[in-house]
């Protein structure tokens, strides 16, 4: 027997509670395998009937559970035709109502309108075959499913029901027709518990016609009105982990949908109702009639979140509102960026980058100084990406598979340069303290300059979609701060100092060391040190305020700032930073400015 019989094993059950029936006596199961793909295991000879115990319906519903099949209680349309083409022996059940199963119905199949017609009729419906049910949408087959299965059929619903799967599969038409069809004289035993359970399942759908609840569903109208007005009730997605992760209802629990999901039914309250969502409903089908047998006041949400398939119904499908917390592919690459820093934190000193400029060999420099001063001298062999759009314009032109070397004047624009390039996937470092005050003090700097312009090759790169659309926004961005106080996502020592002194609203971030900060701080500065874990604190941020960071020269603080501009925060970076020595006369202190000790 297939292992859906092995689930009736339990219900072949005498005594206590309520216990489920089986069918005629040695009645040989002539339904066909129609699991493809899966491996099931029966065997070959039964001679003795199952051991029969006393069942409650708490322990046949964990049953339906702990021994779901692979399909899960679902058939996929185009499986569903394939099959009623084949043909065999098997029954298929359209939920429908009288009048549309009347203007056309899968060959074959019997009607049973959604209601008392299938509680009516649940001792007809053959334990000994393959069953397959049908409705609108599979959603209220869902809920057939569960009952049926209960009750020692064999039954799957078909995915997506008659509008959205069976109506659109290839060859469905040769398949109509308006033929009634009926069951044979042939009964089945179940339980009289059940029967009454399932009576009142299906009788209880008259309660409710006609309210928010009809059919123990609910629109997706009516939950967002639930949601807008503050009501009293839980909300629960049977979606899996990952997807509720990425998006969800507002206000949504999680069970995911899966063999041990009754496990955590008792967490449930019985005293509000339970709204059920899955994909496009046809789980929360299933989960609906579960919970309600068991004594929740579970309904589902009409269509689930939705999907493409099902669309126009399902809360997405509506335009309603998700959750999002989907992590994108940028989001992950600045995780990155931070979580596998290398040592070099992706600087290089201004001395070991000439050494490597002498020695010679397959790299790339970009000079993202002004066109007019790279014309003046430039290392031997930059190229000349002017800070700004010409940096995004070019992405794909960089190279991928060779080290690259940025400068610019003082090394913190160089900073931003190499946060974004290191997200396209490029192994890029920028120079410390720029040329300025870095490249242009080196010994031997002379010789190693030259006027000649020079230009990338005619290979091009791959880069994520994602990621080239986001720095196009970011460099195109800095065209909108050019004419103010933080153009080029910095800010001046004094303007800051006036921003200080005014008590204007805005949050002052130092990510030099903790030990650093606790010597001597900026007025008002929070701190976050720079390392590789410092990205998981950055949801402590403030997004509706300016973030002003700075470090000791402004490099790092340049890296942090383009992270923090393309995870949506309004950051920039102080210019020179604290300040130091090498840098002077740019920096806080270089300006005089005070620190608190």
């Amino acid at each position: 027997m297939k292992n859906i019989k092995k689930i009736l094993a339990l219900f072949l059950t005498t005594q206590l509670l309520l216990t489920v029936g089986c069918g005629n006596k040695n009645a040989e199961n002539k339904s066909m395998d129609l699991t493809k793909g899966q491996t099931t295991t029966e065997a070959n000879t039964e001679t003795s009937s199952p051991k029969t115990e006393s069942v409650s319906l708490e322990e046949g519903i964990n049953s339906y559970f702990d021994n779901m099949p692979k399909h899960i209680y679902k058939i996929g349309q185009a499986d569903f035709v394939d099959i009623v083409k084949k043909g065999g022996d098997f029954v298929v059940l359209d939920i429908r109502s009288a009048d549309d199963y009347a203007k056309g119905h899968i060959k074959g199949a019997i009607n049973l309108p959604w209601g008392t017609s299938i509680s009516d009729n649940i001792t007809k419906i053959p334990q000994d075959k393959d069953v397959y049910i049908y409705c609108y949408s599979g959603q209220t087959a869902g809920q057939a499913v569960m009952t049926l299965n209960l009750a020692g059929i064999s039954a799957r619903s078909v995915n997506l029901g008659w509008n959205f799967g069976i109506s659109k599969a290839e060859g469905i038409d040769e398949l109509t027709e308006t033929t009634a069809n009926t069951f044979g004289t042939e009964t089945y035993d179940v339980n009289k518990d059940l029967v009454a359970a399932l009576d009142s399942y299906y009788k209880g759908l008259s309660d409710v016609k006609g309210t928010t609840y009809g059919n123990y569903k609910i629109s997706e109208a009516n939950l967002a009105a639930m949601i807008d007005a503050g009501e009293d009730f839980y909300l629960l997605s049977i979606r899996s982990a990952e997807d509720f992760g990425k998006e969800h209802i507002k206000g949504a629990q999680n069970i995911p949908w899966g063999k041990d999901m009754h496990n955590k039914f008792s967490t449930l309250p019985k005293d509000k109702k339970i709204v059920v969502y899955c994909y496009s409903g046809q789980t929360a089908g299933q989960t609906t009639a579960a919970l309600r047998l068991l004594g929740y006041d579970a309904v589902s949400l009409n269509g689930g979140i939705g999907v493409g398939a099902n669309a126009p119904i399902g809360w997405k499908n509506k335009g309603l509102e998700v959750i999002n917390n989907s992590v994108s592919v940028l989001e992950t690459g600045v995780a990155d960026y931070f979580a596998n820093m290398p040592k070099h934190i992706y600087k290089i000193g201004q001395a070991d980058f000439v050494d490597i400029v002498k020695k010679g060999g397959d790299f790339v420099v970009l000079d993202i100084r002004s066109d007019a001063d790279y014309a003046k001298g430039h290392i031997k062999g930059a190229i000349n990406l002017p800070w700004g759009t010409a940096i995004s314009d070019n992405i794909t032109s960089i190279p991928q598979d060779k080290d690259v070397y940025i400068y610019c004047y003082s090394g913190q624009t160089a900073g931003q340069a190499v946060m974004t390039l290191n997200l396209a996937g490029i192994s890029a470092r920028s120079v410390n303290l720029g040329w300025n005050f870095g490249i242009s003090k080196v010994e031997g700097i002379d010789a190693l300059t030259e006027t000649t312009a020079n230009s990338f090759g005619t290979e091009t790169y791959n880069v994520n979609a994602e990621v080239k659309a986001a720095l196009d926004a970011y460099y195109k961005g800095l065209a909108d701060v050019k004419e103010t106080t933080y153009k080029n996502y910095k800010i001046s020592e004094a303007n800051l100092a006036a921003m200080i002194d005014a008590s204007e609203d805005f949050y002052l971030l130092s990510i030099r060391s903790a030990k650093d900060f606790g010597k001597e701080h900026i007025k008002g500065a929070q701190n976050l040190p720079w390392g590789n874990d410092m990205h998981t604190k950055f949801s402590t941020l403030p997004k509706d305020k300016v973030i002003v960071v700075y470090c000791y020269s402004g490099q790092t603080a340049g890296q942090t700032t383009a992270a923090l501009r393309l995870l949506g925060y309004d950051a920039v970076s102080l210019n020179g930073g604290i300040g130091v020595g090498a840098n002077a006369p740019i920096g806080w202190k270089n300006k005089g400015l005070e620190v608190v000790k």
